[in-house]
């Protein structure tokens, strides 16, 4: 099931597991003024918990995902759970939690719709907190660390 999230700089549910403590933030995203050529950005965080579907879903570009994301979810059923924003230029969220997952991941996959082409798609190993920058034409993902501003 997708799990579509309107935020206003704050989020509910229960930590991410393995993404550290319920003050600890999980994850960060950061839109540029000039993001996606000043036109907003959809963001879909993918937290994945079987190695063949996440490879599977690695393998997809940011087009693909947003075209086919109801159908691979309703496929996955509880071996993937997705959280989606739409973000404008300019625009930041800091979360403290992501949506209860069942189990740990053992992948997590950010997706970023932008005009344009490119993979538009970043891969990561477990669930550890993240710092999602978006930029004009493509988008970066690190861990976000303790004390991060």
């Amino acid at each position: 099931m997708i799990l579509a999230l309107t935020l206003a700089g704050c989020a509910a549910g229960a930590p991410a597991p393995g993404a550290g403590g319920a003050d600890a933030p999980v994850l960060r995203i950061v839109a540029e003024p000039d993001a996606n050529g000043r036109r907003p950005v959809a963001v879909d965080v993918v937290r994945v918990a079987d190695p063949a579907l996440a490879g599977r879903l690695a393998g997809l570009d940011a087009a693909g995902w947003f075209r086919d994301r109801e159908a691979l979810s309703a496929e996955a059923g509880n071996r993937i759970a997705i959280a989606s924003w739409e973000m404008v230029p300019g625009q930041s969220v800091l979360l403290h939690s992501l949506p209860p997952f069942a189990t740990a991941p053992t992948q997590t996959l950010v997706y970023a719709r932008y005009g344009a082409p490119g993979a538009h798609r970043q891969t990561l190993d477990g669930a550890g907190a993240l710092d999602v920058r978006l930029g004009r034409e493509s988008f970066t993902v690190a861990p976000l660390t303790e004390g991060t501003p």
